[in-house]
């Protein structure tokens, strides 16, 4: 292929992922590609720029509606389960102690 030609269909190809994808988040699932060595089916995001780029080099397409929304609920229990585990890092424990048992020990500890 010639250089100048890949690089002109990346450009034309950004040019239509910009104006169909105004956010500017490309939803993109990948194909298996034996020189790459990629994985078939893995869901990503990306910008209009890369995602010309893969897109030309045929090792990804544009995802459907129904692969964008199960990465979606993939992200968002993924992140439920990292915001778990890290409140349960960070667990604290409140003691509660009778006031007048508080106020002899803190008073026995000074005299000692």
């Amino acid at each position: 292929m010639d250089i100048k030609q890949y690089y002109g269909d990346i450009s034309k190809k950004r040019a239509e992922l910009e104006e169909a994808y105004e956010s500017g988040e490309v939803y993109l699932t990948s194909l298996f590609h034996r020189e790459k060595n990629s994985t078939a089916g893995q869901v990503s995001t990306a910008t209009p720029e890369n995602a010309a780029r893969v897109l030309v080099d045929g090792t990804h397409k544009l995802s459907s509606e129904d692969e964008v929304a199960a990465y979606k609920k993939l992200l968002e229990r993924n992140r439920t389960e990292i915001a778990k585990a890290e409140q349960l890092k960070k667990q604290q424990y409140i003691v509660v102690v009778d006031q007048k048992q508080s106020a002899s020990e803190l008073s026995a500890a000074l005299s000692e």
